[in-house]
């Protein structure tokens, strides 16, 4: 059979012959497309995809989570490769989803056909739930960088994972602080209205809606706004009339921003506080900045760093000390984290098989990462169990963890101050 493909002038096997050939009957695919595979061999490269917004109205926030992936592999390379295979290097392709599940879904599309191993995203809820519909029906692991939504791990899927709280954990946390604050400050609280961007904010007010009660509040209404907002008076104005002791909020940073503007016009302040609730702006460094003495007093139940960990801080030197347009942020937390448990599971797993990478993500137990809580485990659903929201507030111009008091690094100012003590 060899003999067709001999060069006639020197008797030896024309290459070119051979792979056209042997291209025609699918053979090189087999034998020439995937010699690491087929021979144990380790990758010289192992490609990671990664779908964030990096334009568009949160491409602030989607930038600094993209930053934290790059980093964790940039480390990860400059400690010498994942060892378990021969020290390959790690490559991060990094798309735009736009915040558009149409894109999102493009995307995983494409990164999965160029031979991303592994994809990390997406920040957007509904872009998520595409993305990990996408990887689910190729068989390729996907690791929630942030996406708040319960909903994307309550459909059985089994290469879907996710590092931060769930909306359910965020919800209820932030319920039992701000009842803690009330008992240790001996403050009346009895009801609650919620201000909420549609979209993952229509999630939020729905769980607070359920878990309320369960701390003594009784949600007594919402008002809701579109994606990309430029006035937030007629909405505001409405949550303001509710007259309710407490007002969860939930949103992006650049909507958080202009409400905390209108707030401030408006002077709205119920007793118990405007509190965020996965909220994208008020635990972020972005808005304090821009805000100066108006963000004080700030308060938001979210996912934060822990302050007490020398390996956080360490990490948030590097990443300021490396990006100084888009600084670290709360986003940037499970990003990196979500990059460390695909790393570990491709040192114990070693190799890019999907199904064993996917078995070693679903049995990680990731004790060093950088935010409070215990070691990253995820349940059969997915979800880090031991992923739990924190309270933040902003203090002299910094964001502080004030509750639970094991990772606090200051305590609560509250009540929280009027207005008119910001200026």
């Amino acid at each position: 059979m060899e003999s067709k493909y001999r060069d006639r002038r020197t008797n030896q096997v024309n290459r070119r012959t051979f792979l056209k050939a042997a291209g025609a009957t699918g053979f090189v695919a087999a034998t020439v497309g995937f010699p690491a595979v087929l021979r144990g061999a380790a990758p010289k490269e192992i490609l990671i995809g990664s779908i964030h917004p990096l334009t568009g109205p949160v491409a602030y926030d989607g930038t600094s989570l993209a930053q934290a992936i790059e980093l964790a592999v940039d480390q990860k390379n400059a400690a010498g490769g994942i060892q378990s295979m021969g020290g390959a290097k790690l490559k991060v392709i990094q798309k735009d989803s736009e915040s558009k599940p149409k894109v999102g879904e493009a995307a995983a599309e494409k990164l999965i056909r160029d031979g991303a191993i592994a994809l990390l995203g997406c920040y957007n809820s509904p872009v998520t739930i595409v993305t990990t519909q996408v990887a689910e029906r190729r068989g390729i692991p996907h690791i929630i960088t942030v996406a708040v939504a319960d909903e994307i791990l309550q459909r059985g899927f089994k290469y879907a994972f996710r590092v931060q709280p769930d909306s359910t954990n965020m919800a209820e946390m932030t319920c039992k602080y701000v009842r803690q604050l009330s008992d240790k400050f001996k403050m009346d609280l009895k009801t609650a209205a919620v201000l909420h961007i549609a979209g993952f904010g229509a999630v939020i007010y729905n769980k607070i809606s359920k878990l309320g009660p369960k701390y003594g509040f009784e949600v007594i209404g919402k008002v809701s706004y579109g994606y990309g907002v430029s006035d937030l008076t007629t909405e505001i104005s409405k949550v303001k009339a509710m007259n309710a002791d407490v007002i969860f909020d939930a949103g992006y940073l650049s909507d958080g921003i202009l409400k905390i503007k209108t707030y401030n016009d408006l002077k709205v302040e119920p007793k118990g506080g405007i509190i965020g609730c996965a909220n994208g702006g008020f635990s972020n460094p972005s808005l304090v900045k821009q805000l100066g003495k108006l963000a004080e007093y700030v308060m938001d139940g979210n996912y934060f760093y822990n302050p007490r960990s020398d390996f956080a801080k360490s990490v948030i030197a590097e990443y300021n000390k490396r990006y100084t347009k888009v600084i670290f942020q709360s986003h940037s937390v499970h990003a990196y984290n979500a990059t460390l448990v695909l790393i570990d599971a491709l040192e114990r797993a070693g190799t890019t098989d999907s199904v064993k990478l996917r078995d070693a993500i679903a049995s990680v137990s990731l004790k060093k990462h950088i935010a409070p809580g215990g070691p990253i485990e995820f349940d059969a659903t997915g979800q880090n169990k031991n992923a739990m929201a924190t309270l933040q507030q902003v203090q002299k111009g910094e964001i502080k963890l004030v509750l639970p008091e094991e990772y606090s690094n200051a305590e609560p100012i509250y009540p929280i101050p009027p207005w008119s003590a910001r200026a």
